[in-house]
């Protein structure tokens, strides 16, 4: 039977074209760069800035010395590539976007200063990084509205006309679980004040790694997905999966064990900052194995296997 006159005529997907697939490929190099980045202005501010004599107890220290601009500028230039990058389900989604998040939070919530190489370049009172924080916490939380409902909106409208499905309750509840740690985390640095800053920054830095983790376990138990049933592509899918799990596994126990010795346990005055690095290099390890994986996933001779909706031209 013909179809009615009124009924819409579906749109055909539209295959990524270079620009598309050489927008997505910077983007994940640039986050591995962005990683680097982070971690030079580290050793370049103890080479410079302290002769090669003292290293702060962690990244976040260097807040306030003369790498302030690089740690500033690559968490949020994180945060901000975490959230546009797509993840390849719905749950990876939500929990890239939550880690990216948190990233900004990190940068806008800055640790107390660290007295341990002397006074910093840029010694700020209590009062002054307060005052800080009042400025740019509201406007992440006001400029993450305004996204928000225009995600929704478009989602929405997606929903309407049938180009998108109903997010399923898995996604449902992920997403509120981890909106409600943001909503805890945002009380915890509203309430906090004073050196006590540095617990609600310590809460967010933690999540922002929790979160990462999770990414790398959604990323692992859908690589069938990714590469489908072909057998010549089992054996590789299944060494991603273990790769994948066993960096999230790494992550996991280090994270657990860093925040228990920081918490409980005096004379580790490093342990945060060796903990960070390693957290920093295994993620970064973990982007550039799920790059590979990726580079070749949705051109002619390596179609991806998961069921892709349409593009609309």
């Amino acid at each position: 039977m013909p179809p009615s006159p009124s009924a819409p005529t579906p749109t055909p997907a539209v295959a990524p074209t270079r620009d598309v697939v050489q927008t997505y490929r910077y983007l994940r190099g640039a986050m591995v760069g962005l990683l680097l980045a982070l971690l030079l202005s580290v050793v370049l501010q103890w080479w410079l800035g302290t002769d090669r004599s003292c290293w702060l107890g962690s990244i976040s220290a260097y807040y306030f010395t003369p790498a302030r601009t690089v740690v500033v500028g690559t968490l949020c230039a994180l945060g901000i590539a975490l959230i546009a990058y797509e993840g390849h389900s719905p749950e990876e989604n939500v929990l890239l976007d939550f880690s990216g998040f948190m990233a900004l939070l990190v940068a806008a919530v800055p640790t107390v200063p660290d007295a341990r190489c002397g006074p910093s370049a840029f010694d700020e009172t209590t009062d002054a990084i307060a005052a800080g924080i009042a400025i740019s916490v509201p406007t992440l939380v006001v400029a993450t509205l305004v996204a928000l409902a225009v995600v929704a909106a478009i989602r929405v409208r997606s929903m309407r006309d049938g180009s998108a499905a109903r997010p399923a309750t898995s996604t449902v509840v992920l997403s509120v679980v981890c909106a409600g740690i943001v909503v805890i985390e945002l009380v915890l640095v509203a309430v906090l004040r004073g050196p006590l800053v540095a617990v609600a920054h310590g809460v967010a830095a933690s999540t922002m790694v929790a979160g990462a983790i999770a990414v790398m376990v959604c990323s692992a138990l859908r690589v069938d997905e990714r590469h489908g049933a072909d057998p010549s592509e089992l054996a590789t899918a299944a060494a991603y999966r273990r790769t994948y799990l066993a960096l999230a596994t790494t992550l996991g126990v280090l994270l657990a064990v860093t925040v228990v010795l920081h918490l409980s346990v005096g004379g580790f005055g490093l342990t945060v900052l060796i903990a960070e690095v390693v957290i920093l290099v295994l993620f970064g390890a973990y982007w550039v194995a799920q790059t590979v994986e990726l580079w070749d996933l949705g051109d002619d001779e390596h179609p991806e296997a998961r069921e892709v909706s349409g593009v609309r031209a």
